[in-house]
């Protein structure tokens, strides 16, 4: 640690170490505790500044170190002002009782401790262990009681495909999007004279498109798709399906108004309705926005579609998180404040769990079999700054030395 920071520093490799007077030479382990916790802590604060008011997920996972000790880690995904996802690694801590309570209490006191309100929090992702992941009486149920929009996204990276389905389906949201999803697939694809209105309208859409400089030409480019069904036995199935109706948004939204209108029986046009209204409503996150910008959410969407297409800077983009760093740079933000919000809401969303995963292996580099004493204390700083390393790097040796003086009185160096 020591050469670390003498390699930040001429002035200070010059009275350190080997260079040091005799009694001055910062080798005590107690003082090496010192600077580390003062430089973790200058980590930790500004990954919290980073984070300011803006919602986050948390991402939890405990394994075993190297002495048998059970330890917790915390992740933070969140979007940053400038309109990049981040990942941080924020803290981790020793858990003796691993009950959904406990592990509870402990993350909302790391939050406290750090200044981060439980309210903010609009994600929440675990491993999969029952205990974390239960509906009712699980970690993630704990969460939701006090902040009913901490959506639980089931790891991405485990991919038994039928337990992992299963697992999903038993979160309420999760299942009610795929019913709805299904429901919306059903109703266009359920006869031929549909199927056929569909390309008819996505072939509009292309050619409209094309002629207005939105797609470019090529060979393979531009295929017309159809909306695909999930199945239960794979999961990719399920995304392929979302992904299809992506891709066949604007046409789907024409044969419903069409079906609406011209809808042989009432049920045809209800059922039409019905899913119009599930593609086009605005109700993300009702504590994030109040009634009067859910309707002006909408008006706010068709000014920024007129003003994108005529942008140079925002006509290529291809996504989201493209797009949320070019409203940051552009300064577009301010302007189409709504919709910048919306867009940070669903990049918070984690996919993966696979940050506390590098964490717990930087944890088997740093607390060896060689080193299984270490403290918790000694051990959270470490793995803060070895991680974080990035923005360990931006203090000042200066800085270190002001605050490690400023902890107590030290003796005048002979």
């Amino acid at each position: 640690m020591i050469k670390l920071i003498a390699s930040y520093n001429d002035e200070v490799a010059r009275t350190v170490l080997e260079n040091a007077p005799y009694n001055a030479k910062y080798t005590s382990h107690q003082i090496q505790k010192e600077i580390l916790h003062i430089l973790s802590n200058k980590v930790r604060k500004h990954i919290c500044e980073e984070i300011g008011d803006s919602k986050f997920c948390i991402v939890v996972d405990e394994a075993r170190d190297e002495s048998k000790r059970e330890q917790m880690t915390l992740v933070l995904r969140f979007v940053d002002i400038h309109g990049f996802i981040q990942e941080r690694f924020l803290d981790l801590v020793h858990v003796k009782d691993t009950t959904s309570l406990t592990l509870k209490q402990e993350l909302c006191g790391i939050l406290s401790r750090h200044g981060l309100d439980v309210s903010n929090i609009r994600g929440q992702g675990y491993d999969g262990a029952s205990n974390m992941r239960g509906e009712w009486n699980g970690l993630q149920a704990l969460f939701l009681k006090d902040c009913p929009y901490a959506y639980y996204i089931h790891c991405f990276a485990h991919r038994l495909q039928l337990a992992l389905v299963a697992a999903s389906r038993e979160v309420i949201p999760v299942h009610q999007f795929f019913s709805k999803l299904t429901f919306i697939v059903n109703i266009i694809c359920s006869s031929s004279k549909r199927h056929d209105e569909l390309h008819a309208a996505k072939t509009d859409e292309i050619v409209h498109l094309l002629e207005i400089d939105e797609l470019e030409t090529g060979k393979g480019a531009n295929q017309i798709g159809t909306l695909k069904r999930a199945g239960d036995t794979r999961w990719s199935s399920h995304f392929s399906s979302f992904c299809s109706l992506i891709n066949m948004y604007g046409a789907t939204l024409t044969v419903l108004q069409k079906i609406i209108v011209d809808g042989s029986t009432y049920s045809q046009r209800g059922d039409a309705d019905s899913a119009y209204n599930t593609l086009t409503s605005f109700d993300y996150y009702p504590e994030d926005f109040t009634e009067q910008e859910k309707i002006n959410l909408p008006f706010q969407l068709q000014h920024f579609i007129l003003d994108v297409r005529q942008h140079p800077e925002m006509k290529n983009l291809s996504t989201i998180h493209e797009l949320c760093r070019c409203l940051a740079e552009t300064k577009k933000s301010k302007v189409y404040y709504l919709i910048d919000r919306l867009i940070r809401l669903i990049l918070t969303l984690l996919v993966s769990t696979a940050t506390t995963k590098r964490s717990f292996s930087t944890m088997k580099i740093i607390k060896t079999r060689l080193r299984d004493k270490m403290e918790d204390d000694f051990l959270t700083d470490s793995l803060v700054i070895y991680i974080e390393k990035e923005i360990a790097e931006k203090f000042s040796s200066d800085s270190i030395i002001e605050d490690f003086k400023s902890l107590k009185t030290r003796r005048v160096p002979l």
